[in-house]
């Protein structure tokens, strides 16, 4: 008879508000019931009574767990906050609930850090892979024995295990929240070869990557199909690295969105090593028109960092034959680096940025500030003292809607290193700041690109120029990097977000750039003069006039016709070697056609996919 109560708990934040409201299916929770629903045993003894996966307020989730015999939370940044509060008060209406905690957030050093003197509502903890412990503290319950304090986990040596999709673990939650959209997570594999001092995933334990069976994959994706989940993470810390197989999923996807139209969008985290093979998988995984393109992320660019931090780059030639073909044949990409790891400083900083533009991406550059991840070996005290880091509790760093609960999610950031201290981490921050407002979206993308190939000047001569002026322009873009400057630094030395999210702090000022188009336009004028381009006039005025239809603009009508004078978009994207003449017609249009606060939106929400810069194709004549 089913009579002891089981309540599942891993809420994430909302997306989307209004008439549009997303939620993530509780894929981690998931996964421990669908694997310990096998056992019949499991079956005749508990019940499931509820998976929370939304944030509500907590007053509602105790009334309605408050009888269950044990509740399990799934911990991460996202809801670390949220679920220390509920359980708190599940025990306080209930001293007898067992309360499990596990997840990443859960620290691996629970004696050293005084896990449960700090969290005494928490009976036991689980690290590593929860599938196997979760079903020894359901054992040992039903036999009313001793919990342990801290249950560990090794890794599941077969990973043909029972799918939560498949199972019908969320059927009821899609059923009964009509209206939501859903957002799924995808595994094809476990574990990461890489073991990067900061990330909390790569680590000795799971340097071998262990597979799913394709036709469990397989079934899972037609199952997102057909229950229309809308937006999808593969969650492998490499896909792409089995190639045959990663092309046989991408294949079913793209023929499963073709068919019913979900998942909208697909995401993944990109092999750390990419090649030719997995380029055709990122065509082909584009070639819907749903999915986000490649993800190429460096981290740093500098030997001496990557050595330190354990984490090996490829080769920058082999880094610019992939951002090459993603240009020439049009698919968006997206790199990432991180500021604040050991060993960068602000001169290797702003060199490293422009040496991934200089490998090839001009689509999506993104810099995240170092977080101490709970388990990530840069955590270590050890570690801090000996890079001398500085760090800071923050909210509010990853955007998210406002939700109901009003508990703000904390991080914590670095704010400094001894190679880098606070006021060089905020000049190198505020570069990135130019890298990514001006070249990201497009605003001297083009003038840059053009005289760095024919005229050999470097980008970091470019942009130490606009770095400089923005310093000390006292119009528009002097006022806008002024406040990014004061913001930035009221977040790191407060940990409060007045009025913004942390992160989007580094592309809060496009909207303005958008509303004052002309302003800024001339503020490049005005730096990359036709000296400073090393340019004959002819040419100058011409790159000028490609320069300014380069960046969409809200108040033009698209598509339209333009006749450049050279062939300078075929020129920046290797397409044509040398820089001539030309009296060919372009059609220039943007990503969507949409007009007023949909488009300063999009500035955010379509970033990565190259928002804001247009999109150019040749005719055979002017119309």
């Amino acid at each position: 008879m089913k009579n002891l109560q089981v309540a599942l708990v891993q809420p994430n934040f909302k997306i989307g508000g209004g008439s549009f409201v997303g939620y993530w299916l509780p894929y981690s929770v998931g996964c421990l019931w669908s694997y310990a629903n096998q056992y019949e045993w499991v079956q005749n003894s508990f019940n499931l009574k509820e998976i929370i996966f939304k944030r509500e307020q907590p007053s509602n989730v105790v009334d309605r767990l408050q009888d269950c015999k044990v509740a399990f939370f799934s911990n991460y940044m996202w809801n670390w906050e949220y679920n220390k509060h509920v359980a708190q008060q599940l025990k306080q209406a209930n001293p007898n609930i067992i309360i499990v905690f596990g997840g990443p957030q859960v620290t691996n050093r629970p004696h050293e850090e005084q896990f449960f003197k700090h969290h005494p509502y928490v009976d036991s903890i689980v690290l590593g892979e929860g599938e196997e412990m979760f079903v020894d503290i359901l054992n040992t319950i039903k036999e009313e024995g001793p919990l342990k304090d801290v249950y560990e986990g090794g890794r599941l040596v077969d990973l043909d295990i029972p799918s939560p999709y498949l199972t019908g673990v969320f059927d009821d939650i899609i059923a009964n929240n009509e209206g939501y959209v859903f957002n799924g997570t995808l595994e094809t594999n476990r574990g990461c070869p890489f073991a990067c001092t900061f990330c909390d995933w790569g680590s000795l334990t799971y340097a071998k990557i262990k597979k799913f069976p394709i036709p469990k994959v397989i079934q899972e994706l037609t199952w997102m199909a057909e229950n229309q989940i809308d937006y999808v993470t593969i969650a492998d810390a490499n896909f792409g690295v089995f190639t045959d197989r990663d092309m046989e999923v991408t294949e079913k996807l793209v023929d499963l969105q073709n068919t019913y139209g979900y998942p909208k969008v697909v995401d993944a985290t990109w092999y750390k090593n990419s090649s030719d093979e997995i380029l055709e998988i990122v065509k082909k995984f584009i070639s819907s028109g749903f999915n986000r393109g490649l993800t190429l992320s460096v981290q740093s660019m500098d030997f001496d960092v990557l050595e330190e931090i354990k984490r090996r780059n490829m080769e920058m030639s082999d880094l610019a034959m992939i951002f090459d073909k993603c240009n020439k044949e049009g698919i968006p990409s997206y790199t990432e680096l991180i500021l604040g790891l050991p060993k960068e400083t602000f001169e290797s900083w702003k060199r490293g940025l422009c040496d991934v533009i200089k490998a090839g991406q001009h689509n999506a550059i993104e810099s995240w500030l170092a977080q101490l991840l709970e388990n990530a070996h840069m955590n270590l005290p050890s570690q801090k003292e000996e890079h001398g880091l500085t760090s800071v509790i923050v909210e509010n760093y990853i955007s998210g809607f406002e939700e109901e609960d009003n508990i703000p999610e904390k991080v914590e950031l670095v704010t400094g290193t001894k190679y880098m201290p606070t006021p060089k981490f905020i000049d190198s921050w505020l570069y990135g700041w130019v890298i990514n407002n001006f070249h990201n979206f497009g605003w001297s993308q083009a003038i840059a690109r053009v005289i760095y190939k024919n005229k050999g000047v470097e980008y970091e001569e470019t942009y130490d120029k606009l770095f400089q002026a923005c310093q000390d322009d006292q119009g528009k873009v002097g006022k806008l990097f002024q406040q990014a400057k004061d913001n930035i630094a009221y977040y790191l030395e407060t940990g409060e977000s007045k009025g913004f999210s942390g992160h989007t702090l580094m592309w809060e000022a496009q909207k303005d750039f958008h509303l004052h188009e002309e302003e800024v336009r001339a503020f490049v004028r005005k730096h990359l003069t036709q000296e400073f381009c090393k340019l004959d006039n002819y040419v100058y005025q011409h790159l000028l006039e490609f320069q300014h239809s380069y960046v969409t603009s809200p108040k033009e009508s698209y598509p339209f016709q333009e006749v450049f004078g050279f062939n300078f978009y075929e020129y920046m994207n290797n397409i044509e070697d040398e820089l001539t003449t030309s009296q060919a017609s372009y059609k220039v249009d943007m990503l969507e056609q949409v007009k007023d606060e949909e488009y300063y939106n999009r500035l955010y929400f379509r970033r990565r996919q190259g928002w804001g810069k247009s999109i150019l194709s040749k005719n055979n004549q002017i119309t």
